[in-house]
């Protein structure tokens, strides 16, 4: 199945959209297309890539979605570590570009894998990373939890669909100001017969918990490519 160079091309006509819409600062939700890309440098080392695109769209008119979304691209690197057989640990950074500014980051995590009894596979992420931008720099501290369920069977095989939720608290400093977050997502994903894998997901973002928040919904569909 030749599926990289579609989404390739859908990569390439959404970027072209975005920079058509770079006006349009405010909107309801987004569009999001990743493309990512692991490569096995030995048995504990892997260094892993994505170039992510978000597009402002306009979803739904609920009025519960009224945060701000703004057209922009990341390209994202990192390695990762095994440390043992459901620990990793990893290390990386992000280059951002929204309109005529950009923006950098640098990140560290730990991930874990368990599986359980059941079906389900669990996994869990802390991540702190620190974004620099003309105006300040932000601190972020991330826990996430996410839950795995093949269609049949303890895990998923080549040739399977399978369906993820994922939940993600989120702590952010600037300028002596403090912001708490909440992701919630779900994934249904497809694992193709050479490894790579499809995802479409569902996410909801609730930013500056409150009276005040900013809430906002995001549709992205993504494609994971294994060497």
């Amino acid at each position: 199945m030749r599926k990289p160079p579609i989404l390739l091309a859908l990569l390439i006509c959404f970027t072209v959209g975005a920079i058509a819409q770079e006006k349009k600062q405010e909107n309801l939700s987004s569009g999001v297309l990743m493309l990512n890309h692991s490569l096995k440098i030995s048995n504990r080392y892997q260094l892993k890539s994505s170039i992510e695109q978000r597009i402002p769209f306009i979803f739904t008119d609920v009025p519960f979605f009224t945060g701000k979304v703004r057209a922009r691209t990341d390209f994202t690197s990192g390695l990762q570590r095994k440390l043992n057989s459901s620990f990793t640990a990893a290390v990386g950074g992000m280059y951002r570009f929204i309109n005529s500014t950009t923006e950098q980051r640098l990140y560290q995590q730990i991930g874990h894998i368990q599986q359980t009894l059941s079906r389900v596979k669990i996994a869990h992420r802390v991540r702190v990373d620190q974004t620099f931008s003309a105006d300040a720099t932000e601190f972020r501290y991330r826990y996430r939890i996410g839950a795995e369920l093949p269609r049949s069977g303890f895990r998923t095989d080549p040739g399977e669909h399978y369906f993820a939720v994922l939940a993600e608290y989120l702590v952010k400093f600037q300028d002596s100001k403090y912001t708490p977050e909440v992701r919630l997502a779900s994934q249904f994903g497809f694992l193709f017969r050479n490894t790579n894998k499809g995802e479409v997901l569902l996410e909801i973002r609730i930013d500056e918990l409150g009276s005040g928040s900013e809430n906002l919904f995001l549709l992205g569909l993504s494609y994971y490519l294994s060497k």
